[in-house]
């Protein structure tokens, strides 16, 4: 064999060692980046809700009345949505903690186990570095008309003054190298104040009564 066909076989040798060397630990730095981000932890702050109306729905005039002079926008339960916004702590002190970053953090919520129609709250990218505590903020606008249930039970809750029994999972995006992933966290379980003004409860009220968000009407 020549000198010529002897040095390719040694370079091919060598690639080969050093494939087989390297895979091992990229598959244990991997597994030690998520490691790290299963160290931060996700602790519920507060959600606040608004509430949105048609234009000039608080005019002082009755449900009613409204409708009767614009059935067309006062009957459409697109022009009725909820905006929300998350608040959430995440903690990343635990005793072996590294610096973490997430793609974002997702919240399904879900109103009274409504579970047919969960509301998602999104969040941006988060980096937590090690020994911080960093604060979140994710938010969430739906309508009734894709959220009938749980939009008609929060109006509903609102005019009557009671809190929102409210379950919320929070799921953490990230990515290693090329790998994407979820981490799903346990469900955390708030009850949410309610508030709004008389007149907005008046609307709402007159709203519900009107029967348009009955189960047996199409939307």
């Amino acid at each position: 064999m020549t000198t010529k066909s002897i040095l390719p076989s040694i370079f091919t040798f060598v690639i080969s060692i050093l494939i087989i060397q390297c895979n091992p630990i990229d598959v244990i730095d991997d597994a030690a980046k998520l490691a790290a981000l299963r160290n931060v932890t996700i602790t519920y702050d507060e959600i606040t809700y608004e509430i949105g109306l048609p234009e000039g729905a608080l005019s002082g005039a009755s449900f009613e009345a409204l409708k009767a002079q614009d059935p067309d926008t006062y009957s459409n339960p697109a022009n009725y949505s909820i905006t929300f916004v998350a608040n959430m702590t995440a903690n990343n002190t635990a005793t072996d903690a590294e610096d973490a970053k997430f793609d974002g953090l997702i919240l399904d919520i879900v109103m009274d186990n409504i579970t047919s129609a969960s509301i998602e709250a999104i969040s941006g990218a988060i980096e937590v570095p090690k020994n911080q505590i960093v604060p979140v903020v994710a938010n969430s606008l739906i309508n009734l008309e894709t959220h009938r249930e749980p939009g008609v039970y929060i109006f509903k809750q609102t005019v009557n003054g009671n809190d929102l029994a409210t379950g919320i999972l929070p799921k953490l995006n990230y990515t290693i190298g090329s790998q994407q992933g979820v981490i799903t966290l346990v469900t955390i379980n708030q009850s949410i104040p309610t508030r709004a003004s008389d007149e907005t409860k008046a609307f709402l009220k007159g709203l519900l009564d009107s029967g348009i968000f009955d189960d047996n009407l199409p939307l």
